[in-house]
């Protein structure tokens, strides 16, 4: 029983990998047919036109059910693409590990620096960090970072995707490095940026960063 469960478990992301490629293959072939269908419509439109200029009132009619028979055509194709779209984001998100850590060392960053392990210098409101998202499906995400933050450091930090963001406050650490979830946030655009700054200083300095990470908000 114990061999079979194992055995089922190590099946599960091959499998969902093939249902992906699957639902990949579908997709391909609705949009490699959306274009001509479209460029028919226009076709259908147009001689339907003529027609019924030229008081051809029977062609016209016969054009206009063609029509709206590609019309009908095309609405069904575009509510089984979006289908297949969310089936896929479902996918996506059930293939993501637990945690997607964001490298401190590919951080693009303004007022800040990179130094021994840590992002520090966090002494300004504006100082921030910038990573490019690794090909997330959209959907919610909790934000969690690890810090130091000294008696007199702290403030408000916000994070920031293309469309959202949230703010939260930054708290002391006096027994050494500690983890913070700032919330969800949804991000729409998953290979899109994903930006940290500073938004108010207690003091001088916000905080050590130590760590930043995403984690599925369904996890």
């Amino acid at each position: 029983m114990a061999a079979s469960a194992r055995l089922s478990a190590a099946d599960g992301p091959p499998k969902q990998l093939l249902d992906s490629a699957q639902l990949q293959f579908q997709k391909s072939l609705i949009e490699s047919s959306l274009s001509p269908l479209k460029k028919h419509l226009l076709e259908l439109s147009t001689l339907e036109k003529k027609l019924a200029e030229a008081r051809d009132y029977s062609g016209a009619i016969t054009v206009r059910d063609q029509r709206r028979k590609v019309e009908h055509d095309l609405e069904r194709m575009d509510k089984e693409l979006l289908l297949l779209q969310t089936r896929e984001q479902s996918l996506q998100a059930a293939l993501l590990p637990d945690r997607i850590t964001l490298p401190l060392e590919k951080a693009v960053l303004s007022g800040v620096q990179f130094s021994s392990g840590a992002l520090t210098g966090w002494n300004r409101a504006g100082a921030s960090a910038e990573w490019n998202l690794p090909g997330l499906p959209p959907g919610g995400y909790e934000v969690v970072l690890r810090y130091r933050c000294g008696a007199l450091d702290g403030g408000v930090v916000q994070v920031k995707e293309t469309k959202f963001g949230l703010k939260n406050q930054v708290d002391t650490t006096l027994t050494g490095p500690q983890e913070k979830n700032l919330g969800t946030l949804k991000i729409t655009d998953g290979s899109g940026k994903l930006s940290l700054a500073a938004v108010t200083l207690v003091k001088d300095k916000l905080m050590d960063l130590l760590d930043i990470y995403l984690v599925p908000a369904s996890r």
